[in-house]
């Protein structure tokens, strides 16, 4: 996992990350596994909150859910992501494995060993588009929200993030000038950056998401509802 990682993030950042996961696994204890599973779940949620407040404000909704219901909302998207990157995470990590032992239960040929190389991408780019849609979708304060398995925000967030990230990684592979400024503080910079960027990112799809959405409604499309101040009584005043 922290190899295909280190593929998309800057290497300082990656190095950090390495370091201290490597410094937890070697005092790692099995009697601690719930309360720690707990507790990493409850602390995500905690940054999913921020991500709801930050849709809503992007999208001009105004949040009227009880307190203890954003919270639980927030723990069952921080879940359900969870679960959809580890997807994706499993078919990048185990894809090959995966291909050979559907080859041998069916008695497929190579071609399909070879075919399945190129098609896992999609089903992996298929998860991350699932784990952006449904952000949008459902941590908004929305009501009466009808599924879709593709929004033009969680297209567009998609397509900035893995530029931002391969470009950023680019970028810090030719200049690294900031390791002379900053020392050793220069990993944590950059894993700072890198997140805020990935941030922004997301609040740009919901604002792309807000704004197709009051074009839509504004054409008189029937399954459009416009988003922002004269739409407060149909998101949850």
């Amino acid at each position: 996992m922290l190899r295909y990682l280190g593929r998309i993030m800057p290497a300082k950042a990656y190095k950090l990350i390495y370091e201290t996961v490597d410094e937890i696994s070697k005092g790692r204890s099995g009697g601690k596994l719930s309360l720690g599973l707990l507790a990493a779940v409850w602390v995500a949620s905690t940054g999913m909150r921020a991500i709801i407040t930050a849709l809503n404000t992007a999208s001009g909704i105004r949040e009227a859910r009880p307190r203890s219901k954003r919270r639980l909302v927030a723990i069952a998207m921080t879940i359900a992501l969870a679960v959809v990157i580890l997807s994706a995470l499993t078919l990048m990590l185990y894809g090959s494995q995966i291909a050979l032992f559907v080859a041998r239960w069916f008695y497929f040929g190579d071609a399909f060993i070879q075919a399945w190389k190129i098609v896992q991408w999609f089903f992996v780019l298929g998860f991350v588009l699932l784990a952006f849609t449904s952000l949008y979708l459902f941590a908004p304060n929305l009501k009466d929200v009808k599924w879709r398995w593709l929004t033009p925000g969680s297209l567009l967030a998609v397509v900035l993030w893995l530029l931002i990230s391969f470009g950023f990684r680019l970028y810090i592979h030719l200049f690294q000038t900031y390791s002379t400024t900053y020392g050793s503080l220069g990993a944590v910079i950059v894993l700072l950056l890198w997140l805020y960027l990935t941030g922004a990112v997301i609040i740009l799809g919901g604002e792309v998401n807000a704004l197709v959405e009051n074009a839509a409604a504004e054409a008189g499309m029937p399954d459009a509802k416009a988003h922002g101040q004269k739409s407060l009584a149909r998101y949850g005043n």
